[in-house]
């Protein structure tokens, strides 16, 4: 398991495959603002699953999406990477926002892939949040990604949705 040392508040945050249940009111609340994102829409694109710090979308590569080349531009497959991360590290109701992402591409797509984002949380501190991406059509790793997130301290909709209990763990 993963551990985060938070050196501002002194504690050590561990990460976990088991996603923790979110209060009810703002799950959904961020289910709706997760899907309203306007690139995601523009894209094409649909948010399969969400829990904090995983995260999954989908898009097919359209001819708009590709190269002078005629293949899918890098674009579109750092863009569906990002999306997905963005919802994962926002699933918890603190906003956080990308401050690095790292992109290296497999295999080409094309007009008709169906490419899966998938996000999961590597590690997360008070601060700090770092993910791993994959990018797959049928079930081919095509791009691989790791990015970092900063943890504001504003809440989504105000910290007196998030229990003081959730606030203090998340």
């Amino acid at each position: 398991m993963p551990v985060g040392r938070d050196l501002s508040a002194g504690t050590v945050n561990s990460v976990s495959n088991e996603a923790p249940e979110l209060p009810a009111n703002g799950r959904a609340r961020l289910e709706e603002l997760f899907r309203a994102d306007p690139l995601m829409d523009q894209l094409g694109a649909e948010l399969l699953t969400w829990s904090p710090g995983v995260a999954t979308v989908q898009a097919t590569v359209q001819v708009s999406h590709t190269n002078f080349l005629g293949g899918g531009h890098g674009g579109i497959l750092f863009s569906l990477g990002d999306i997905a991360m963005s919802f994962a590290s926002n699933g918890y109701g603190r906003q956080a926002v990308a401050t690095q992402i790292d992109i290296s591409y497999h295999r080409g797509v094309g007009p008709g892939d169906l490419v899966i984002a998938t996000v999961t949380e590597i590690s997360r501190t008070r601060r700090f949040g770092h993910h791993r991406v994959e990018l797959k059509v049928n079930e081919r790793l095509v791009a691989t990604a790791t990015g970092t997130t900063y943890r504001t301290d504003e809440w989504h909709f105000g910290a007196e949705v998030w229990p003081d209990e959730w606030r203090e763990k998340y």
